[in-house]
């Protein structure tokens, strides 16, 4: 891990046990000295690594003191000091109310994003999910320390110091995600007072939970959405147009027969922003299986054969559907990817059966004439097409390949 990551982790993980300590110190929770000047050099250490970080990743001009204006690097500033430490050395004692500024720390939770972005391998869940996880457990947090610092209310304070923070957590949470139940309530105007505010934040943060976590699910089930979209369109166009329903079925088993095998996408549609290294390699990919059958392609390099994949156009037949016929004119080769085709004489009569991993028709890429043999899809078939005009293109790049098919050829022939 880079130094730059390994600051953002530490600034993170600082921050958030800050985050938690400051506040129950300031209720008079925690107080042991050595505990206190622990965490008051931690602090130190952590606005020294944002010091750092704001330096190293905003490009700054250590000569140009104007560009050092900024009022989060003042506040590091002030955190970078060892106020606690300060105060008992010099006073003997700690003032609680210094470490109001070392609270500011506790902002750089944030650089849990900023971290995260730094790995392009992660699920998109991730990048949502994970702040929110950080970040949430803080504001319920601050939340909780304030509400026992105003008096905790209707409950008010309790002998048992972990059973008021439970209580006060409690009033938190349901606050922060609701109006609360009435069952812990405000009497003072200070603590009603800051209920309102504590509502007005939930209001947002809920809202923002809320809609997170509907566009995850969205986006889970995408595919299945753009699916039942097209099925919603076709099925109004059909009706408006008065389509019998035989018709109406073999429609709705072709998008069916999408769904199932292709989760309502084309095979290479969802590619199309891909640089085309990128989309040569995945084609390359899914049909390797394919190509190491064909035998004009053995031998070919990989750059030439990635090119050829380039030039693949993805087409889905219907059962009973023809593919071409006997004596129309050769003008490209199919791979077949899934499904079954029917090899038919002139007379249709069938020949051969071909399945997944096949490929037919690939005389018409060398030589001219008419087809010897018809085709015709037995089922639902996705094939990749490769034409005449395209195989072509790309042999004129690579002139050797030429001589190496006519010797395959001619060895066939043989």
């Amino acid at each position: 891990m880079r130094k730059i990551q390994t600051l953002k982790v530490f600034s993170v993980i600082g921050a958030f046990l800050v985050g938690f300590w400051v506040p129950l110190r300031l209720i008079g929770y925690l107080t042991d000295s050595s505990v206190e000047i622990m965490f008051d050099l931690l602090i130190s250490l952590v606005a020294g690594a944002n010091i750092y970080l704001y330096f190293s990743t905003t490009k700054r001009s250590i000569k140009d003191y104007r560009s050092w204006l900024n009022l989060g690097l003042l506040c590091d500033v002030i955190c970078l000091m060892p106020l606690s430490l300060f105060g008992l050395l010099l006073f003997n004692t700690t003032y609680s109310g210094l470490l109001l500024f070392n609270l500011l720390a506790a902002r750089h939770v944030k650089h849990i994003k900023s971290f995260l972005d730094q790995f392009d391998n992660l699920q998109p869940i991730v990048y949502r999910l994970v702040p929110i996880f950080v970040m949430l457990p803080i504001l319920i947090h601050l939340a909780a320390c304030a509400w026992i610092g105003l008096g905790s209310g209707s409950a008010g304070p309790d002998p048992d110091k972990l059973f008021e923070y439970v209580k006060a957590m409690y009033w938190a949470f349901t606050t922060l995600t609701t109006v609360g139940y009435g069952d812990i309530s405000a009497k003072t105007m200070s603590q009603m007072i800051f209920t309102c505010g504590v509502q007005v934040i939930g209001v947002g943060l809920f809202g923002f939970i809320l809609s997170n976590v509907a566009g995850l699910l969205a986006r889970q089930d995408a595919a299945r959405e753009h699916h039942m979209d097209n099925l919603d369109k076709i099925e109004t166009y059909m009706v408006s147009h008065h389509i019998p329903n035989e018709m109406r079925t073999k429609v709705r088993s072709y998008y069916h027969y999408m769904w199932q095998n292709k989760k309502g996408y084309q095979d290479h549609s969802i590619i199309e922003d891909l640089p085309k290294k990128i989309q040569s390699e995945l084609i390359f990919h899914i049909n390797k299986p394919i190509l190491e059958k064909v035998p004009f392609l053995k031998g070919a390099s990989r750059e030439l054969v990635e090119e050829l994949m380039n030039e693949l156009e993805t087409r889905v037949y219907v059962p009973g559907e023809r593919v071409f016929k006997a004596g129309d004119v050769g003008d490209a080769m199919y791979f077949i990817h899934k499904g079954q085709v029917d090899i038919l004489t002139k007379d249709d009569k069938l020949i051969a059966t071909l399945g997944e991993g096949f490929f037919f028709g690939e005389m018409a890429l060398i030589f001219e004439g008419p087809r010897t043999a018809g085709v015709v899809a037995k089922q639902f078939c996705d094939l990749y097409v490769l034409k005449k005009e395209s195989f072509a293109h790309v042999c004129d790049k690579y002139p050797e390949f030429l001589d190496h098919i006519h010797k395959v050829v001619q060895q066939r022939a043989g």
